[in-house]
């Protein structure tokens, strides 16, 4: 089984960001994939956000999708700004979340 940490960072890449990572959901149904947004792109999964059907979606199909807390503090948003109850999670750091996870041996991919 694959480990996968993905980073978005870029809200004008949203909607394609989200596409890849169903199609690597759909090919390797097996894999553990976590995704950490920032920058930009944090806000794809806010609430009333055009993307929070499809976001939904991939979170049902297995897939871990993150806020990052700094993104969000730096942007002047709170967590409740976050979508919450699309199942969304919030991690303290995009950077941090990346490092614990190729420690762990996770590959890495930035869409």
């Amino acid at each position: 089984m694959y480990n996968v940490i993905i980073n978005g960072n870029d809200y004008s890449m949203a909607n394609t960001i989200l596409n890849q990572i169903k199609n690597l959901k759909n090919s390797m149904p097996d894999a553990n994939i976590e995704v950490v947004f920032n920058r930009s792109a944090v806000k794809t999964l806010l609430k009333g956000s055009e993307f929070i059907p499809k976001v939904k979606e991939i979170i049902d199909s297995g897939v871990k999708i993150n806020a990052c807390k700094n993104t969000l503090k730096g942007m002047k948003l709170s967590e409740e700004d976050v979508d919450r109850d699309a199942g969304i999670g919030i991690v303290p750091a995009a950077v941090e979340e990346i490092i614990k996870k190729q420690a762990e041996g996770y590959y890495y991919l930035q869409l």
